[in-house]
């Protein structure tokens, strides 16, 4: 029995063993990979980084361009607008006709006697409805307002 047992204490030794290799290679295999993972994460962060470098260095070129675009607008409009004033070439727009306010004052007005008009013949009906006994009242012939 003990060439039994002994070989069997040896077969159950080697697979000891065969599973201790397979486990450490594996947990290497893991750190190899936890590893190229971090790498990978590393490398995504700096090309985020340098993007967004990238896209505020084109935005900041944008807006000077524009604001240098908008400065020789408004150098160019205004020299030509001081240039003819020099000559007295501006005309000045003159007012023709009622101002804003004017207008609007009128309106107001206007409104103010067209509703007084239409309050009296409502005011005219009723009292010749009044006058005539107490009717069922009839639909207007027309739209109050």
């Amino acid at each position: 029995m003990t060439v039994e047992t002994d070989a069997l204490t040896e077969a159950a030794l080697r697979f000891s063993e065969a599973i201790r290799a397979e486990r450490t290679s594996t947990l290497d295999a893991l750190a190899r990979e936890r590893q190229a993972a971090l790498q990978i994460i590393e490398a995504l962060k700096q090309e985020a980084a340098r993007r967004r470098e990238a896209a505020s260095g084109r935005f900041l070129v944008g807006m000077l361009i524009g604001v240098t675009a908008g400065a020789v607008a408004v150098y160019l409009i205004n020299q030509r607008t001081s240039e003819e004033a020099r000559l007295g070439l501006t005309a000045r727009p003159q007012p023709s006709g009622p101002s804003l306010a004017e207008r609007f004052r009128a309106a107001v007005a206007t409104g103010r006697t067209v509703a007084q008009s239409r309050e009296a013949e409502l005011w005219q009906r009723y009292r010749q409805r009044l006058a005539e006994g107490l009717k069922p009242p009839q639909p207007p012939e027309e739209p109050l307002f």
